[in-house]
């Protein structure tokens, strides 16, 4: 039974977090985000330097991080050791009983926790999609 204050039916689609996993796959497939806010400190002492500028990796068209995006990238980092681990290196997804109990904790139920388990799985998925590549290409040479 849906509460009245919540919003309506069917407003959670299925495919409809592309640009979430487009900026999270490009935040994790980065080669080193730990520079960027010294580059980003010496951008500003030295607002005249183009080559200081091109330094900073700026994400690929629809990309772009968002604010609404923060939430979601918190829950799955909270969440992201909450998984089972193979004896060979291989990782499960987020058990749906971890996302369940998470969901209680901060009170979100109903859509919000439909949204929530897309948003939060579609990051899972990407995460899992990204080891899956760097194991293949570790064993590729």
């Amino acid at each position: 039974m849906r509460r009245p204050c919540r919003q309506t039916s069917g407003r959670v689609r299925v495919g409809c977090h592309k640009k979430l996993r487009s900026a999270f796959r490009w935040q994790i497939s980065r080669k080193a985000p730990e520079h960027e806010e010294w580059i980003e400190e010496l951008i500003r002492a030295y607002p005249g330097e183009k080559w200081l500028e091109r330094a900073v990796e700026k994400p690929p068209a629809g990309a772009e991080p968002e604010a609404w995006h923060a939430f979601y990238l918190r829950a799955w980092q909270v969440l992201r050791f909450d998984r089972q681990y193979g004896a060979f290196g291989g990782e499960t997804p987020i058990s749906f009983m971890a996302l369940d109990g998470y969901a209680r904790r901060y009170g979100i139920e109903g859509e919000a926790f439909e949204r929530f388990l897309a948003f939060v799985t579609a990051l899972d998925d990407e995460w899992l999609e990204h080891v899956a590549r760097s194991q293949s290409q570790k064993t590729d040479e």
